[in-house]
């Protein structure tokens, strides 16, 4: 199961994939794939940031069996500074601003998707 939506980000030029799947690694790896991007897969993750090279399109990822309001924050932030940063924005106002208007987009997405998310 994998379900997504795609937010455009014109401040920034670029587009964030929001997804949630019961498959996070074999989503990650596609998406390496397709964008001939690395990442550190070592690890067990609930969630992951992917950035692009050309810094056109982003990835957040979230394993659905992981899905609770922390991890969610935390990939959030992946995503707030990864895209920021490497635009040279490290104002946190515009940080803030950023993480703000991804929050609200997630939490819609996952309520249209009637996800149910854990508390922790």
């Amino acid at each position: 199961m994998k379900s997504s939506t795609t937010l455009n980000l014109d401040t920034y030029s670029c587009k964030l994939v929001i997804c949630v799947t019961d498959q996070l690694k074999c989503e990650s790896k596609k998406i390496c794939k397709k964008y001939k991007v690395s990442i550190d897969d070592d690890t067990e993750d609930e969630g992951i940031f992917i950035p692009t090279d050309d810094m056109k399109v982003y990835f957040l990822l979230i394993d659905l069996k992981y899905l609770s309001h922390n991890t969610i924050a935390h990939e959030i932030y992946h995503a707030t500074i990864g895209i920021t940063e490497d635009r040279g924005v490290n104002d946190e106002e515009a940080q803030s601003w950023l993480c703000g208007h991804i929050t609200g987009t997630v939490y819609k997405f996952l309520d249209k998707k009637k996800f149910k998310i854990k508390h922790g």
